[in-house]
């Protein structure tokens, strides 16, 4: 017996200096920052519905996590005051928004125009066009999610955007070891949370279905509510910098004076920021003298290229047209001499991080349409001159009437 009880001791204190050792090495974990993009982040909730703090301190944790830009969704149907505001709090620009729940699911609306008589169908086509109509962008939320998820999918259907990966979701589909080891080491940090993070196979399906006929831009969710709350309290647990030190939509800087146009355009690319943010991305299209960026449509025989870089770490490019891999490398560019009609994306792995799992895109770009043009939705008066010229550009591409003007591609 005596035996027993002392080898039960060792094997504690071997256990607990495993586990002190791999929270230590947890600890010191510190992704790679750049200063090359603006960030933005998506599906936010404050105080007007269920999130933890109010806007201005939510803008506040933002910029201490490196964000511009807050796309906030509060809970309502729709949220009728938050509907149309727009505010720079501390140098990030928070848009209003409202997450909707529908018989058939959850929409995520932002960016609307002042509309205080603002009702929507219960038939997702017609609340979209609702939506539009008041100069909204909507987002199907929760596409596959256990208990929110999307269940209408008919042809019909035509989103500005669609949910390719939540945080909320990733976290309660992730397997009991998963949990069990964030339970133990988020103290230690909370970038262990990297290692629950997944992009679901059937969203992904979903979002390229809706390029066949649609553009369409794919989001990365936070999810965010500031933390959690129990009973009268609220736990801060994960805060809001927290959730947005996870995942963010890259942008580039010429957009700066007004971030929430890249998102509307498609010209943004989703990143796993707590695996570091890239000193370079780029995926663009050439044809003659002219560059097209993400979001945009190229002639049939554009040349394709793509490139990352990040310090310390590997990485693979996986080119996918029309929703199939075409090629990939093991290494930082990725080129195509010559594309034929189809849709275009790209997705970034890092295959020796030491949290972000290597199956996992580390990034995941909006697509470039070579030679097909898909309806491009409604927008908002604020951006109507923008999209009427941007709609007219594309048919001139397909149509040979482009003459060579880099800039015409390059606002894009």
């Amino acid at each position: 017996m005596k035996i027993s009880i002392t080898f039960a001791r060792a094997l504690g204190m071997v256990l607990l200096a495993v586990y002190l050792a791999f929270g230590v090495r947890y600890a010191l974990y510190t992704p790679a920052r750049s200063a090359t993009f603006l960030w933005g982040v998506y599906h936010v909730h404050s105080t007007a519905s269920d999130g933890l703090e109010s806007a201005e301190e939510i803008a506040r944790q933002a910029r201490a996590a490196g964000v511009s830009l807050i796309l906030m969704t509060d809970h309502r149907d729709p949220h009728l005051k938050l509907a149309a505001f727009r505010k720079e709090i501390e140098g990030v620009v928070v848009v209003g928004g409202s997450e909707v729940r529908l018989p058939e699911g959850r929409l995520t609306i932002f960016g609307t125009e002042d509309a205080p008589q603002f009702h929507l169908s219960s038939f997702p086509p017609a609340a979209m066009e609702d939506i539009r109509a008041r100069g909204g962008f909507p987002v199907v939320a929760y596409p596959d999610d256990a208990l929110f998820g999307w269940h209408y999918w008919g042809a019909d259907l035509n989103p500005g955007g669609i949910e390719i990966l939540n945080l909320f979701t990733s976290l309660r589909s992730s397997s009991l070891l998963n949990k069990l080891g964030l339970a133990l080491f988020y103290p230690f940090s909370h970038y262990y949370f990297l290692k629950s993070i997944s992009f679901p196979g059937e969203s992904i399906a979903h979002w390229d279905k809706f390029l066949e006929t649609s553009k369409t831009w794919g989001f990365v969710a936070t999810d965010a509510h500031g933390g959690f709350h129990l009973g009268r309290f609220g736990v801060k647990l994960p805060s809001y910098t927290d959730s947005f030190s996870f995942v963010g939509l890259g942008i580039d800087k010429r957009y700066a004076a007004e971030p929430e146009m890249a998102i509307r355009r498609g010209d943004f690319f989703n990143c796993i920021r707590g695996a570091g943010e890239p000193d370079l991305f780029e995926f663009n299209a050439t044809n003659a003298n002219e560059e097209f960026l993400a979001g945009s449509t190229a002639p049939v025989g554009s040349a394709l290229h793509a490139r990352v870089e990040i310090e310390n770490h590997a990485v693979r490019l996986v080119l996918k047209k029309d929703g199939a891999t075409l090629s990939e490398v093991a290494g930082n560019a990725l080129d195509v001499p010559s594309a034929e009609p189809g849709v275009y994306r790209v997705e970034a792995y890092l295959p020796r991080h030491e949290l972000l799992p290597p199956n996992v895109p580390w990034i995941v770009s909006n697509p470039i349409f070579i030679g097909t043009i898909p309806p491009r939705p409604r927008e908002s008066n604020r951006f109507a001159r923008h999209e009427a010229a941007l709609t007219q550009h594309d048919a001139d591409v397909v149509s040979g009437a482009v003459v060579g003007e880099r800039n015409i591609g390059r606002a894009r």
